[in-house]
């Protein structure tokens, strides 16, 4: 089954092939794979061959009595990493730029000396002091391409949780904040309804307060009126018996004039006495009001000044009291005395005569008593006047202290429904609240990545660049169109498989080996297996068509295009942030297809049908180009092969066999259409190299024979039966590829 391809093989081949020729074309995209995956399979992960260095130059700093050395805490992050790439150490400044000079290290992160008095400046300074810490991350020039990106991608990481415990310390206190204002609001609530409570009680004491004021002030102002009439009676008694003393002498004297008017001063006295009594009767008792006024001094709760003063005026009127109450007993004591007196003088006139002489010598004390009584009414008109006054006070202030006790009510049932809802408001959390807010509130957001594994990416990419890189490799070992094509006398389409089965077969033993690399590196089950396989072998078949037909209409030109797509192919499939040039050619490139359908069979995403459609388009074009190109080197004009072959030594034959016997004999022409005396009709006349009908001969190429076919007259190309021999096809080959 083999002797086909071999055949083939050896007749598209520029030199000898053997075994070995084959093997290391099959193994070019095996090597190139399985390097490239090997070496960029795990690019995260620690290999121990690649060392970075941490220079920590911070000085701790103390926030709140705490020390915090966040240097040290990401030095330590870094060092400690079990993810990282790197294999981090930590050294000095002198040794890390030394270190970056010779490649000892691939990176070297040095954390500045204010990195901590930075980090922390947010809580522990002013808020427009406040900075960012800055880390500085060099790479060494001997390191890999990505390396840089690879370094800056771990020491960001690394800062980004140390922000985040930053962050979380910051939110933690913020959350015990918040517990103990809900404390102390919890507190001042139930404060605020003790109070909205003793206001609410208030109000009705102050109400009642106010009206007990106003009947005092009332009773203090009828207390007035009886007082000041009491003291203007007294008054008018004491100037009335005045002369009661001279009066009784002269009666003593003259006790028949007293008999006589003895009556007249009875109806004038007695009278008298009754409205003293009666006014005396009238005044209420100093000692109750004292003892009231006292009572609204001991309740009193309002304004301080007010309340002392009230309970001064309580206090010097209980002082004044008894006094008070004794002078009135005392005066009505006497005026009922008198008044008895007098009505004892009416009754027993006539025993006035045998009492004058004690009457003289009570008068005196008479008049001593009213005159007491005067005094101590005048004082106690005084007092009273005192009294009516401060109750009119009292009153007056006890009506404010209502109203505002009921303002103070509204306000203190607004400062307690206030701080009732605002407990509510204010949040209190428990540690383990506490601790879950401050991880979520320090990284609010976060990413769920479904992107495909960077892994996944690179092999796929490797498998299309192998594949390409086989295509590539066919054609520089064999031909892309046979050397026979202008002698062979069998159709197009076999001359086409031939020259296609040695690229076919070693394509598909690479899409083979390739998915033997790739099933246990991608982890691949049956039938993504079989998927690989299927798009492999489907790109395996388009690359090599492609590749054939570049080769065989530009041959050199050809082979650096299709190195440019191998490169372009590499670009592209690298990275995406391309220029725009380059990013409008990737979907273009004939490995589009392949990368697509590879990826989608790996991953199960959409885009197997899609690739394989872009594959199956680009294997149509090859296929047909190489059809094409392959039937046009077929024919081949009179003009161009003189210009082709006389150069090299091949001397082209086409004179008519007649005209020149010696060279139709030298070069056994016998064709068909030419007797042995000449050309047939359509053949005289005609230049040699313009010869119509068939002609046979031989053309000599150095020491080394070779057949001719028939030749056509000029303008018009040479068909395939024109057996120029394998020198002169090699001839054209070299001059069509430039060689």
């Amino acid at each position: 089954m083999f002797k086909p391809f071999a055949n083939s093989a050896r007749a598209l081949a520029a030199g000898p092939l053997t075994w070995k020729t084959w093997t290391g074309l099959i193994a070019v995209p095996v090597l190139i794979m399985g390097l490239l995956t090997w070496a960029l399979w795990s690019p995260d992960s620690d290999h121990g061959t690649a060392t970075a260095a941490v220079v920590n130059n911070d000085e701790p700093v103390t926030v709140n009595g705490q020390l915090i050395p966040l240097g040290r805490e990401l030095a330590g992050d870094l060092t400690h990493s079990a993810s990282s790439a790197y294999k981090w150490v930590l050294t000095d400044a002198s040794d890390a730029n030394s270190g970056l000079g010779n490649g000892t290290y691939a990176a070297v992160v040095t954390i500045p000396k204010d990195f901590s008095t930075r980090a922390t400046s947010a809580a522990a300074g002013k808020p427009l002091d406040a900075s960012r810490a800055v880390v500085d991350v060099k790479t060494s020039a001997s390191t890999g391409v990505m390396d840089p990106s690879l370094s800056q991608r771990i020491a960001d990481s690394t800062q980004h949780t140390l922000n985040n415990q930053v962050v979380e310390t910051y939110l933690a206190n913020i959350y015990v904040g918040f517990t103990t204002i809900h404390g102390q609001i919890n507190q001042a609530a139930d404060g605020a309804g003790q109070l909205a409570d003793g206001t609410r009680q208030l109000v009705p004491g102050a109400q009642q307060l106010a009206d007990g004021a106003a009947r005092l002030a009332a009773g203090t102002s009828q207390l007035a009126a009886g007082s000041a009439q009491l003291s203007s009676g007294l008054s008018q008694a004491e100037r009335d018996t005045a002369q009661l003393p001279a009066l009784t002498k002269q009666l003593a004297a003259g006790a028949e004039q007293v008999a006589q008017g003895n009556e007249k001063l009875a109806g004038t006295i007695v009278p008298l006495a009754d409205r003293i009594i009666a006014a005396i009767d009238a005044l209420p008792s100093a000692t109750a009001a004292a003892a009231d006024i006292q009572r609204l001094a001991d309740q009193c709760s309002g304004d301080a000044q007010f309340c002392g003063n009230l309970r001064q005026a309580a206090a010097r009127l209980t002082a004044d009291a008894d006094k008070i109450d004794g002078a009135k007993a005392a005066m009505r004591a006497e005026a009922v005395q008198v008044r008895d007196g007098i009505q004892a003088l009416a009754n027993g006139a006539r025993q006035v005569a045998n009492g004058n002489a004690q009457l003289a010598k009570q008068s005196g004390l008479l008049a001593q008593g009213i005159a007491s009584a005067a005094d101590g009414a005048r004082q106690l008109d005084s007092g009273v006047r005192q009294a009516n006054s401060g109750a009119q006070q009292l009153a007056d202030g006890s009506r404010q202290l209502s109203a505002g006790t009921g303002k103070v009510n509204d306000g203190a049932q607004q400062l307690a429904s206030s701080l009732d809802k605002g407990r509510n408001q204010v949040p209190s959390y428990t540690d383990a609240e506490r601790n879950h807010l401050k991880t979520i509130a320090a990284s609010p957001t976060s990413t769920a990545s479904d992107s495909t594994p960077s892994g996944t990416l690179a092999i796929t990419l490797f498998a299309v660049l192998a594949l390409w890189a086989l295509a590539l490799a066919t054609y520089l070992v064999t031909r892309a169109v046979p050397d026979a094509v202008l002698t062979a006398r069998e159709p197009t389409w076999r001359i086409i498989i031939r020259a296609a089965l040695p690229g076919a077969t070693a394509a598909a033993l690479a899409a083979i080996a390739i998915t033997a690399i790739a099933i246990p590196a991608l982890h691949l089950g049956v039938g993504g297996a079989f998927e690989f396989l299927g798009v492999a072998l489907l790109a395996a078949f388009a690359f090599v068509s492609l590749n054939q037909a570049v080769t065989a209409i530009f041959g050199r030109a050809g082979r650096l295009a299709s190195l440019a797509v191998l490169v372009l192919a590499s670009a592209t499939g690298i990275v995406s942030t391309l220029p725009s040039p380059l990013y409008a050619l990737a979907d273009d490139l004939p490995t589009h297809g392949a990368v697509l359908g590879l990826r989608a069979a790996v991953t199960g995403d959409a885009g197997l049908y899609s690739g394989i459609a872009e594959l199956a388009a680009w294997l149509i074009v090859g296929v047909l180009a190489a059809i094409l190109v392959t039937d046009r080197r077929r024919y081949l004009s009179t003009r161009r092969l003189r210009l082709v072959l006389q150069p090299h030594g091949v001397i082209l034959v086409g004179v008519s066999c007649s005209r020149r016997p010696p060279m139709r004999d030298r070069l056994g022409c016998a064709g068909h259409g030419a007797g042995p005396h000449g050309p047939t009709g359509d053949e005289r006349g005609r230049s040699p190299g313009a010869v119509a009908g068939r002609v046979r001969g031989h053309v000599r190429a150095g020491r080394r024979p070779v057949r001719t076919g028939r030749l056509t007259p000029p303008g018009q190309d040479v068909p395939a039966g024109l057996a120029v021999g394998r020198r002169a096809q090699e001839l054209l080959d070299d001059r069509r590829a430039g060689r």
